[in-house]
């Protein structure tokens, strides 16, 4: 850990000061007592002392002084200087900070003082320009200048003024409740609507993933753009895609997931949707549940994502970490990874120390989730705790891994973009379709941008869409509430859904050809809806019916709220 100057130079004068004062004591002791021809008073030399640093020397004798006491009427008026300079610095330093804070233009706001914001900020500084932090607490120390700190409630209108959210670009809400998140991330839509700004990108962090959920239904069932770009996440689920992509289960040996916490949930949904766009002559992935409530999680969780079911072959044990069998039967499974997720680091890393027969599953088999990394990780690379069986154990840190500005921006929009192309890419790969015969049957990692930003075109849709006829979204909790499409909404819908596509490719510049060239720019279907043949409509009417599947698939479901008045089929919508 690096020790700036400033704190050198403080510390040097701190140590003057005590040297002059004692100096000044012996200094003064002398002299009086060779002037007075008696010893002085303790209390008058503590006195004459503390005078020295007022630039006063009091004594009437002509004499000469002892070299301490000429030391010390030197030294102790040159920290009394320095600590009315250095105070003054600090008092017009933080009141700078202050007012560049308040005059701040495209920049970060963080708000919180958790350990979340803390890794937020470090990763912000690598890449973002100013950032501005606000909590209730002390002003946290930066290595650096562009970090400034706002003391207040993120919720009141004038702390986020402060901080120059009415210009800033982005904000991240990243306090521990989720109701104080959501609050600042409205009071922040408030305060930019009424100053006129730009869209301020909100970003609200949900601890709780089924209010997540919830929360993130409510922003896709907006029929109309807000100004305020609102997004909600939870950490565990970008956490769990973070830890997918860096130990990926490439074969279909078995899995162990232990611990259902809200993190071994994620990680099990996430491992079952990218399972299920693997070709179908792969087998399921067989995966070994433990948790004492195993059975009524995983029955749960497959009621409200049916592809894990479809994906994964699961087999859940209700038992404690620490049943003494509950190792052996593991060790039986021979798995190609163990996943320990408990909420509880302690427990997750004892499990982890005290099951041997685990270590010997192969290189980076067993993973350990902790909320950070500084406490164990670090630990373990400096003082080698870990010898001999760090090549098995690797420690994840949840808040280190997840919370990245990218995965964060990946907002709603960007996941049913990519649900949307799953399932495109699902149905390619059930017609045995290949990246040779379908350029598009691909990785959404690999897919054109182009393509990607059609979908998020799309995706971004949805919510006006079924406001149209009267639908919303919601988390799916209740797959017993059945969805389908009339035939009329089907058509309806179809219809707007093409509308949408012609104006999107005619705003990028293409134009009506006989055949599609993506180089020329040229499509057939670049007509009006009664114009198209009943193959190109069923494009449409297809992405229509698909819906209710994509959601799903993101973990949401279509509810209808109320049966607005029918509109004739095939009647254009407009464009």
């Amino acid at each position: 850990m690096s020790i700036s100057a400033a704190t050198v130079v403080r510390v040097a004068f701190w140590v003057l000061a005590l040297v002059a004062l004692v100096s000044g004591y012996l200094g003064f002791e002398s002299y009086l007592a060779e002037e007075n021809g008696y010893p002085p008073d303790t209390l008058e030399l503590l006195y004459l002392d503390l005078q020295l640093f007022v630039m006063e020397l009091a004594g009437d004798g002509d004499g000469p002084l002892p070299a301490t006491l000429e030391f010390a009427r030197f030294a102790a008026p040159a920290v009394t200087v320095y600590t009315v300079v250095d105070g003054a610095r600090l008092l017009l330093s933080s009141e700078m900070r202050r007012i560049r804070a308040r005059k701040s233009k495209d920049h970060v706001v963080v708000c919180g003082s958790g350990t979340a914001t803390m890794a937020l900020v470090e990763r912000l500084r690598k890449s973002a320009g100013r950032i501005v932090v606000i909590s209730s607490g002390h002003d946290t120390a930066w290595a650096d200048r562009k970090v400034m700190h706002v003391t207040g409630d993120a919720r009141n209108p004038a702390t986020l003024r402060a901080a120059g959210v009415h210009r800033a670009r982005k904000l991240y809400a990243c306090e521990a409740d989720s109701s104080t998140n959501t609050a600042i991330a409205l009071a922040a839509h408030a305060l930019s609507r009424r100053s006129g700004a730009s869209p301020l990108a909100t970003y609200a962090l949900i601890p709780d993933p089924e209010l997540c959920a919830a929360l993130r239904a409510r922003r896709l069932s907006l029929p109309q753009e807000s100004r305020l770009r609102l997004d909600f996440f939870n950490l565990d689920e970008l956490a769990a895609r973070v830890l997918l992509d860096r130990h990926p289960l490439e074969n279909a040996r078995p899995v162990v997931v232990m611990g259902l916490d809200a993190f071994g949930r994620a990680l099990l949904v996430e491992a079952a949707r990218r399972r299920r766009i693997k070709p179908p002559r792969e087998p399921r992935l067989p995966i070994t549940v433990v948790d004492e409530n195993a059975t009524v999680i995983v029955k749960r969780l497959c009621r409200r994502f049916e592809f894990i079911s479809e994906a994964c072959t699961l087999t859940p044990i209700d038992a404690c970490p620490d049943d003494p069998r509950l190792v052996d039967r593991l060790a039986e499974v021979s798995p190609q990874r163990v996943f320990i997720c408990y909420a509880d680091q302690d427990l997750a890393l004892k499990t982890a120390l005290t099951s041997p027969r685990l270590w010997s599953c192969g290189p980076g088999s067993l993973v350990v989730r902790v909320e950070e990394a500084a406490t164990f990780g670090r630990a373990f690379r400096d003082v080698r705790l870990l010898e001999g069986i760090a090549g098995a154990l690797h420690v994840f840190s949840i808040n280190d891994e997840a919370c990245d500005p990218e995965l964060i921006a990946e907002d709603l929009v960007e996941t049913l973009a990519r649900a949307i192309h799953e399932h495109y890419l699902e149905k390619s790969i059930a017609r045995r379709e290949t990246a040779v015969s379908n350029a598009s049957a691909i990785p959404w990692e690999m897919l054109p941008e182009e393509l990607k930003a059609a979908n998020r075109a799309q995706a971004e849709d949805i919510g006006r869409k079924l406001a149209s006829i009267g639908c919303a979204i919601a988390p799916r909790v209740d797959p017993d509430l059945e969805f389908a499409f009339t035939d009329d909404e089907v058509e309806q819908l179809a219809i707007v859904e093409h509308d949408r596509w012609v104006r999107r490719l005619l705003k990028a510049g293409w134009e009506r050809g006989p055949l599609r060239d993506p180089d020329e720019r040229r499509h057939p279907d670049l007509d009006s809806w009664h114009n198209l043949s009943e193959t190109a409509k069923d494009k449409d009417r297809d992405a229509v019916r698909n819906l209710p599947g994509i959601l799903s698939a993101a973990g949401f479901q279509i509810v209808r709220v109320e049966r607005p008045a029918r509109h004739p089929a095939g009647h254009p919508s407009g464009g």
